[in-house]
């Protein structure tokens, strides 16, 4: 997909309307970002983009170097910065235009993998990088972690982080603005598009000399930057097949000054519709003050109807929550629309197996998390039921009962559990920030420990209230693991609680804690039993062959499906890859399960935000904390990260080799020209599989059958004797 800011810079510049001017003007100065602008320019721009993201999924792999250069650079010039993220979507974002947007990709994806088959790579590239903004939630999310934990500030907008950046501009929050058109849309007299750090300049663009050279009036200016799809609203289909649909967008905007809205009677009435909500919605934008009160930017003189322009309100406390980063805006986009639209994942999504998945197997998870904040909303919500629409059926819809689901509000409630209880686990030398789920386990592995950590609430005293980061981040966790069933009601493990502690004491025996970093090696872990959980940690071949090439190919039919387990696995951690663009060969079919553990992953970070959400409106937390606390907790919070396909694809190549007949292996190290330590990353890999499979192995019966235990084992031998064949040195090759 083309990159709105993109285009915005590129029409900027050849209309003469950017200048430019020495970095030193703004040494000492505070600037406001539009978070998600900040990012597209990178995953866009020529000098920074990697056209395989969408064919790897997970992070840009330079996209950390990227981000260290450019806050060091802003450091070295003195520039507080301040980052503002897109909060819900505004009504004129509706479901039409979200679902074009899917098809567009997925045509172009779907493109690039035809051309990847017919061996044409530099055209595949090229086919791939359009559509390196698809999909990019979980990038943003975890550049809001990243970006806290660096210490920068960030802030999330009620709806628009353009009308945010705006309105913290007029309250001289800051002295300058960085973004798109959007910012011009929403009032701002001028907005930096870039900065050049290597010539020490910068560039922006003023609105006056926007009007002067386009000779329109602020009403038609604002009409100009919607209808030329730059800002907050798509392209008007009738614009979208004319050579330049900018110069359309002009002239009908030209048009508008003498003949309103008549001017635009050839555009559908749908359309016209979302133009009119999205006209409405400049003129009274939504920001949230630095009290933390939700308003209208012209409260006087809104119509009584503005849910319908703007969207469904939510209480002033969940928008705060927002604000700080401690929930993401997709389950409260599901609550406030009403509808719970799935979207093609990067791989096309023609596979049943993703699409039951997405719109079956996920969808009680996806319920449970939506019924758990119902507490804390208006009426309105309680009663109001959420449709579940998929992409390759949208004439479908599927209620699934919202109201009448059952919230573990009144279990998890009884998680107050404060630090002279969590030191009990300090013998375990976890950290509650970087391994929460580690340090849960290891919490209540001793029973005693546990029945303490039982705390009913006892009137209305504040001694109970939860104050420090660790007590938030554990019991935000521990409500979490309960809810997932890994504690019992007494708040000792249960089975499923004890298969994932003989799952993390065999990861620490065998070094895969040290050797991947715990918070890695405990997400990965945790993320294959809910896989399981959902039976599809197999080996079954879920996706069609004829289209999802890449699968294993090598050796027999038991090779093969050994090869797809261990590959499977593997999507589950990280590749130690040089921070450069992709090299080496890719996997269609390994992606369409890597987008089924991403689709997995967001479900389980959303129910853990949504219990953070609730624990904070059931008045177990004191009132009294600071801005950062609740960014904290949001970004110490597991499962911000997604993983690549990186290592999945070394461990399919390897194996996939050890299948062949020796005369002819390859040495794979070959193929991955950018990769750091391949044979490393491969030990770290057969580490993760033998700390699964010690869960799995110990886990009872009732939950993981006597087949899946063999299947495994199985797998387990057949790997030890392919590592023993191709080093014969090596007596183990699962330890």
């Amino acid at each position: 997909m083309a990159s709105r800011a993109q285009a915005f810079r590129d029409w900027a510049t050849a209309e003469q309307l950017t200048i430019t001017g020495p970095i030193d003007q703004l040494k000492d100065k505070r600037i406001v970002v539009d978070a998600e602008d900040f990012l597209e320019n990178i995953l866009t721009s020529q000098a920074t983009r990697e056209p395989l993201l969408p064919a790897l999924g997970g992070l840009p792999f330079a996209l950390r170097k990227h981000l260290d250069t450019y806050l060091a650079k802003f450091q070295e010039v003195n520039i507080t910065l301040t980052f503002v993220f897109n909060g819900l979507d505004l009504a004129c974002r509706d479901r039409q235009t979200i679902s074009r947007e899917s098809k567009q990709a997925a045509r172009s994806l779907d493109e690039a993998w035809s051309l990847y088959s017919q061996s044409r790579a530099d055209e595949a590239v090229a086919e791939f990088g359009k559509s390196c903004t698809y999909r990019t939630y979980p990038i943003l999310r975890w550049l809001q972690s990243y970006l806290q934990r660096e210490g920068v500030r960030i802030q999330t907008a009620p709806y628009s982080a353009a009308a945010q950046v705006v309105s913290l501009d007029r309250e001289n929050f800051g002295d300058a603005i960085a973004g798109s058109s959007s910012c011009l849309l929403f009032g701002a007299s001028r907005v930096i598009t870039a900065f050049d750090f290597e010539s020490q300049s910068f560039s922006w663009v003023e609105r006056s000399k926007c009007l002067a050279k386009l000779a329109m009036n602020e009403d038609q200016f604002i009409d100009f930057c919607l209808l030329s799809g730059l800002t907050i609203l798509a392209l008007p289909t009738e614009l979208e097949n004319v050579p330049n649909p900018i110069q359309g967008a002009r002239e009908l905007a030209g048009r508008a000054g003498s003949m309103g809205f008549a001017a635009y009677a050839t555009l559908n009435k749908e359309f016209m519709e979302l133009f009119k909500k999205a006209r409405t919605a400049v003129k009274h934008s939504v920001i949230i003050t630095g009290s933390g009160e939700v308003t209208l930017t012209k409260n006087d003189t809104a119509a009584g109807d503005m849910h319908d322009v703007i969207g469904q309100r939510l209480p002033d406390e969940i928008y705060y929550y927002l604000s700080r980063g401690v929930v993401g805006s997709r389950v409260l986009n599901w609550r406030t629309r009403g509808e719970l639209f799935e979207i093609a994942p990067l791989d096309g999504g023609s596979s049943s197996a993703y699409q039951q998945l997405v719109t079956q197997k996920l969808a009680p998870l996806r319920t449970r998390t939506m019924a758990l904040i119902n507490p804390m909303l208006h009426r309105y919500y309680q009663k109001k039921d959420v449709d579940l629409i998929a992409w390759h059926n949208e004439s479908s819809k599927q209620a699934l009962g919202v109201p009448d689901a059952s919230s573990p509000l009144q279990s998890a409630n009884r998680w107050r559990v404060r630090n002279a209880t969590l030191t009990k686990a300090s013998d375990a030398k976890f950290d509650i920030k970087e391994e929460p789920l580690l340090f849960a386990v290891a919490l209540l592995s001793d029973e005693n420990t546990a029945q303490e950590t039982v705390t009913e609430k006892i009137g209305d005293t504040a001694t109970q209230e939860l104050r420090s980061p660790d007590e938030l981040i554990s019991n935000t966790v521990l409500r979490f693991l309960e809810d997932r069933g890994y504690i019992n009601n007494n708040h000792t493990l249960s089975a499923w609680g004890k298969a994932l502690k003989s799952a993390f004491d065999q990861a620490e025996q065998n070094g895969y804690l040290a050797a991947a970093g715990r918070k890695e090696a405990e997400e990965a872990i945790f993320m294959a039993f809910e896989l399981h959980k959902l039976d599809v940690l197999n080996t079954s071949q879920m996706f069609p062959s004829d289209k999802y090439l890449g699968a294993p190919m090598r050796g027999s039919e038991t090779d093969r499906a050994y090869t797809l387990l261990l590959s499977r696995i593997a999507c589950l951690g990280s590749f130690h890859h040089k921070e450069i663009g992709f090299t080496g060969p890719l996997s269609r079919h390994l992606l369409g399960y890597q987008q089924m553990t991403s689709a997995v992953r967001a479900s389980l970070r959303d129910l853990l935000e949504v219990h953070a959400l609730s624990m904070l409106g059931s008045g177990a937390v004191s009132r009294e904390l600071s801005p950062s606390d609740y960014s904290t907790l949001g970004c110490n919070l597991p499962f911000v990260q997604d993983c690549d396909l990186g290592l999945s694809l070394v461990v399919k190549s390897f194996l996939d080799e050890l299948s062949n007949d020796s005369s002819k292996r390859s040495d794979i190290t070959r193929w991955f020209n950018h990769a750091y330590d391949v044979p490393g990353d491969l030990e770290k890999a057969w580490k993760m599989w033998d700390a699964i499979n010690a869960g799995i192995q110990a886990a009872d019966s009732a939950i993981v059958n006597n087949d899946t235990k063999t299947t495994f084992k199985n797998a387990d031998e057949w790997l030890a004797q392919k590592l023993q064949q191709a080093n014969p040195a090596n007596t183990n090759g699962s330890a």
